[in-house]
C-alpha cells in the first residue's frame, strides 16, 4: 500500500525540488500538446521555481514521504499584470511528478488552496491552464473560458486556457 499523502507550505529551500517537479511534469505531460520546438525553448523558462511563490506562504508541496509527489498554489495577483482585483485569487504553478500521476496529489494541493482562498475572501479563482491540464481543472470545477496565447519569457507565445472557478459554498467546494 502506498505511503499517505501529506501536505506542507513550501520555503525558498525547497527550490530544487520544485523546479525537478516541474520539469519532470511538464516535459512529460506536454508532449505532443504543444510543437516540439516550442517546448524545447519554454520548458527551461516555466519549469524553474518561482521565489516570489515560494516565499508566499500559499505554495505547497504534496509529499509521499520525503518525495515531492506534486506542487502548486495561488496568489492574489495576476500573474499577467502583478495586480490583484478584489475578491479575485489566482491558481499558480501546478505539477505533478509523472510517477505520482492520478494519486490524488495536485488535488490535495489544488483543494487546500481553494479552502485557503475562500477563507481569505476570494469569491472567484482563476488559472492559466496548460492545454494538457484541462481535465484536472474541469473536475475540480473550473470552467474554460477562452483559449489564449501566453507570453512566456517575452518573447515565446505558448496556447493555454483561462479557467474559472467560483465558490460554490462556504466549505469552499
Amino acid at each position: 500500500m502506498a505511503e499517505a499523502l501529506t501536505l506542507r507550505v513550501a520555503t525558498p529551500e525547497d527550490a530544487a525540488r520544485v523546479s525537478a517537479v516541474l520539469a519532470a511534469s511538464y516535459g512529460t505531460l506536454w508532449q505532443g500538446a504543444y510543437e516540439p520546438g516550442a517546448l524545447d525553448a519554454v520548458l527551461p523558462l516555466v519549469s524553474r521555481a518561482r521565489p516570489e511563490l515560494l516565499a508566499s506562504g500559499r505554495y505547497f508541496l504534496a509529499l509521499r514521504g520525503d518525495v515531492v509527489a506534486a506542487v502548486g498554489g495561488w496568489n492574489l495577483e495576476d500573474p499577467a499584470t502583478g495586480l490583484a482585483q478584489p475578491g479575485q485569487g489566482h491558481v499558480r504553478h501546478f505539477g505533478t511528478h509523472p510517477d505520482h500521476l492520478r494519486q490524488g496529489a495536485a488535488g490535495l494541493i489544488l483543494r487546500h488552496c481553494l479552502a485557503e482562498a475562500w477563507a481569505a475572501g476570494v469569491a472567484e479563482m482563476m488559472c492559466l491552464a496548460s492545454l494538457p491540464s484541462e481535465g484536472f481543472y474541469a473536475a475540480h470545477g473550473f470552467v474554460t473560458l477562452r483559449r489564449e496565447e501566453t507570453r512566456i519569457g517575452g518573447r515565446f507565445l505558448l496556447p493555454s486556457l483561462l479557467m474559472r472557478r467560483e465558490k460554490l459554498d462556504e466549505r469552499g467546494i
